[in-house]
Parts: structure tokens; sequence; C-alpha cells
């Protein structure tokens, strides 16, 4: 395949071995690679530069650079559209590797600055830079403002409660005269660590309506507790009152028909006033007694607070909207899961991959035009558990002219009848042929 840009033009192509994915260039005859270059960067390996090795043959010289378990940033965005944080963290990566050239002694004309030539680690999101070391003459910041353009206006998911229009300013900004990769870093980082990016969200409706409902349903428990205990109070009154009374009608009974004798009356006065304590304990004592149980019910109910701070009202159930819910969740679900058992396989037109050995049985369907399989759950169709299988292992295309199975850069490989693929290159498959993702193993099938 050929690459054509100003200034710089080269074959390039895929090759892989035991334990690594290479992209190999290949220069034009009049390109001589500047040794020097080559010493800095193999001598000083950084993350920002994806590693390469020269490789001579026939008097050309190849240059394999490692992309084992990355993805280029074209395959990135096909698989996710980002919002402001992981747009500004992008842009601000990229920029901060570009200028490292200064550090390494580099030309800054030539990394190769193209959404097929940018590589990401997909766990880390991590971003490499394909730098040629050769001679280059074109206008290198021109090159950079159009790539950051349309990074910009076609990989932004542009948020609604966005309030700082950050989009707008960054455009601006490419399209000054002034542009310089220094100050666009700094644009960057200020945008990424300054404003606020979103509304104040607001209360929900229905949490305002709870605690509505709980303060209302507080004071009308203070309330009547208040009026239980006045009652209480006024009875114990009324009590005593009617005992006085008749402990003095009693005195006066006994003091008659004992003609004043001092000794009895005061004897009298002294059982009347124990009769009086005793009934007295016995009325105060049971509401005290339930009151107590009370409390403690509550001190068991709300941890030691009062049971009616911990009311949290319940909606009614409703039999036909849980129902409701359930089916819509049923839905979702199998919706979501690409694998499925045997049995219950809808009979479709779909192809699908059947494993066989630890997990037979198991099948995956191949429902999309593009199908990604790997261990990284939040970027791939559908996922495999095991620590030999790559992030985005490999991906499955199909047509009405065939389905096309890739290797994504896989560390170990993917097999088609037991032979190990070439990365990124294209293989057909037909049905019945056995397809090995490391050392997970399925067979094609063509409904």
């Amino acid at each position: 395949m050929l690459y054509e840009d100003s200034g710089l033009a080269f074959e390039y192509g895929y090759d892989s071995d035991a334990t690594s994915s290479y992209l190999v260039l290949q220069l034009n005859s009049d390109i001589k690679l500047l040794n020097h270059q080559v010493e800095i960067i193999c001598q000083n390996p950084n993350s920002a530069f994806v590693p390469f090795h020269i490789r001579r043959e026939n008097e050309n010289e190849y240059i394999y650079y490692n992309i084992t378990s990355k993805i280029s940033l074209s395959q990135y965005l096909e698989r996710k559209r980002l919002n402001k944080k992981e747009l500004l963290d992008l842009l601000k990566n990229i920029t901060k590797n570009i200028l490292l050239h200064d550090n390494y002694l580099l030309d800054l004309s030539s990394f190769i600055i193209h959404p097929d030539f940018i590589y990401i680690n997909p766990a880390t999101v991590e971003v490499s830079l394909l730098y040629v070391p050769a001679p280059c003459d074109r206008d290198t910041m021109e090159v950079y403002r159009s790539f950051l353009k349309n990074l910009v206006v076609n990989s932004a998911n542009v948020d609604d409660n966005a309030i700082d229009n950050y989009l707008q300013r960054i455009l601006n900004y490419l399209k000054s005269d002034t542009f310089s990769l220094v100050d666009f870093k700094r644009l960057i980082i200020d945008l990424r660590n300054t404003g606020s990016s979103y509304k104040q969200p607001t209360k929900a409706a229905g949490e305002y309506a709870e605690t509505l409902w709980d303060e209302g349903r507080s004071f009308k428990d203070n309330a009547g507790g208040r009026l239980a205990e006045r009652k209480n109070i006024l009875k114990i009154m009324l009590l005593q009152l009617l005992i006085i009374l008749a402990a003095a009608i009693a005195c006066l009974f006994v003091m008659s028909r004992m003609k004043g004798d001092p000794a009895s009356i005061t004897g009298v006065m002294l059982i009347a006033i124990a009769l009086d304590v005793l009934i007295m304990k016995r009325i105060a004592g049971k509401p005290n007694k339930k009151t107590s149980e009370e409390d403690r019910d509550a001190r068991v109910e709300g941890d030691g607070s009062r049971s009616f701070q911990n009311v949290v009202y319940k909606r009614p159930h409703s039999p036909h909207r849980g129902k409701r819910q359930e089916a819509a969740l049923t839905s979702e679900i199998l919706k979501a899961c690409d694998t499925v058992m045997i049995s219950e396989v809808p009979l479709d037109k779909h192809p699908y991959l059947e494993s066989v050995g630890t997990h037979n049985g198991e099948r995956i369907i191949i429902n999309k035009e593009k199908y990604i399989i790997g261990r990284l759950g939040s970027m791939v169709d559908h996922l495999i558990q095991g620590s030999t299988v790559g992030k985005l292992h490999a991906e499955i295309t199909g047509d009405e002219g065939g389905y096309y199975l890739r290797d994504l850069n896989s560390k170990n490989g993917t097999y088609i009848n037991d032979v190990r693929i070439t990365s990124n290159k294209e293989c057909e498959i037909k049905n019945n042929d056995r397809i090995r993702f490391s050392s997970h193993e399925y067979i094609f099938r063509q409904q």
C-alpha cells in the first residue's frame, strides 16, 4: 500500500512473528535514513513514539514499527465517540508527544500525523506517534492544523449541557495566524482544568417529594405524641383529685365514729396517704413502661434515632407497571448478550462462532458488519475472559460476498485452521472453518 503526503511518500504493509505485530514501511530508494536519529530513538525508548527497528533486504531498507496490542486512532474512533474530557486528553497527549522532538533532536516534519498512523493502547488510551527518521520538507503547521480540525469536528460528542463552548474556542484558535503547538497545548490544559463544563444538576422531583413527605410525616408524629402526652397528664390529675376526695371523706367518717381519738385519726391518715402514693405510682408507671418499650423499639428500628426519621415513602406496587419493567429489562438483557446457549439461539440468518473445548455449546452471534472480539469489555462486541486474549483481539467483517477475519495486532495471534494469520490483513473464512483466538477455539457456522 502506498502512503503519499507532501514531502513524504512510502510503501507500507503489515507483518508479524511469534510474539509481535508490525507496521512495515519501505522508503523510496531516493530517501536515505538519518542514522543518528535512528540511534537516538532506539537507544532512548519512549512510549510517546512507536518503537521500531531497521531491516535491510536486497538493498532496500524497511522500518518495522512494533504495534503489538495497539490500534490505530481511526479504529479507536470507530468504536468510541469522545466526550469533552476524552477529547481534550487526546489532544493534549498528541501535542505533548510532538513537542518532545526538541528533547530528542528530531525533525518536527517527520512525524506522520494521520489517524491511520497514530496508535493508541485501548486500555490506557496512551498515544504513540510514528516517526520516520528521514529528511522531509513540508508545511508542518498546516498538516497539524488540518488534522486537529478534523479530529475536533468529527470525533467530539457534543454535550447539550456544556456551557463553556470549548469546541468553538479550539476551532477559533486553530484558525488564528498565530497558531503554535506550545500555545495550543496551554489552551487545552486550561480548558481541561478550569471552568465548569456542566450546569449544576437540580434536585430530582422524586427526591424532593419524598423529602416533603418525610418532613410532613415527622411533624404529624411529633404533634400526635405531644397531644397524647397531655391527655395522660390530665387523666392523672383527675384521678389524683378523686383519690384525695375519697381519702378526706373516709377520714371524716372515721373521726365521727371514733369520737376524735387522735391516735386513730393519725393512723387512718397515714394509711390513706400510703394508699394514695401507691395508686399514683401504679397510674404513673403504666404509661412510663409503655413509653420505654416504644423508645426501645425505636432504637432497634432506627439505630439510636427516632423511628419516624427513617421513614421512606414507598409508592404502591402496580403489577402492570412491574410487568412492563420486567419485560423491558428482559428485552434489554437479550439485546446486550451476544453469547447464548444453543437452545436459545433464534433461527435467523446471522452466522455464528460455536465454541469447542472448555466452553462447548457457547455461540457468538455475528450480528454486525464489523464485529470485534477481545477482553476489553468497553470496546468489544463479544468479551472473552482470558489473559492470553488481546484487548481488541480480532475483527470479523461480512457482506454478501463473504466473511473475513482480521487480527488486530494481538500478541498470541489469531488462527484459521491452525494457521496463524498476519495482523491487519483480511482473510476469508468459510463454513466449518476452525478459528482460534489465542487458546480459545471456535467453529465458524453460516446458517
